[in-house]
């Protein structure tokens, strides 16, 4: 071999290993870019804000936060449950979110990313004082609200919630 030859196969892989090594760097970077991107992403979730109240029909609906039935008294303890509408909370198949209400009657259910339903749900509310309530719907778009309505049993009166301590 003369030394145009070595020069020339130096020079080959020099330029294979540059390619090779441009290669690798492009791979990792768009890998470290995928991973950092599924990390952002996984780390958002769903959020809807509810309130429970009582009413002549039990039944859970979309309603908008401006809603006239949102200033009606809420009924805290009340443990609302969205499943699958074929779902089965006694077995804890098909449950997506599960929440009490607070003192006030407000909830917030929490979905994973990926885990808000696109399809029709059930929603049931039960607990102390009133009849279950199950309603298949579908859940609110962004920035509305879920306005559960129970049928209170007889004799049942909604608590009061405490006075706030700090507005006075």
């Amino acid at each position: 071999m003369n030394t145009t030859q070595g020069q020339r196969t130096k020079q080959n892989h020099s330029s294979r290993f540059a390619k090779h090594a441009s290669l690798l760097a492009s791979a990792i970077l768009s890998v470290s870019l995928s991973v950092s991107m599924v990390g952002c992403a996984s780390a958002s979730k769903s959020v809807i804000n509810g309130r429970v109240i009582s009413g002549p029909v039990g039944q859970s609906v979309s309603a908008s936060p401006g809603d006239v039935r949102f200033d009606e008294l809420g009924i805290p303890g009340a443990t609302v449950t969205i499943l699958t509408k074929s779902g089965n909370a006694s077995r804890g198949r098909g449950i997506y979110t599960k929440v009490t209400s607070d003192e006030y009657g407000n909830f917030e259910l929490s979905f994973a990313n990926g885990q808000y339903p696109r399809d029709s749900v059930q929603v049931r509310v039960e607990g102390d004082g009133f009849y279950t309530s199950r309603s298949n719907t579908f859940l609110p778009p962004e920035g509305d609200n879920l306005l559960c309505v129970v049928i209170t049993r007889p004799g049942y009166v909604i608590p009061e919630p405490a006075e706030d301590e700090s507005k006075k």
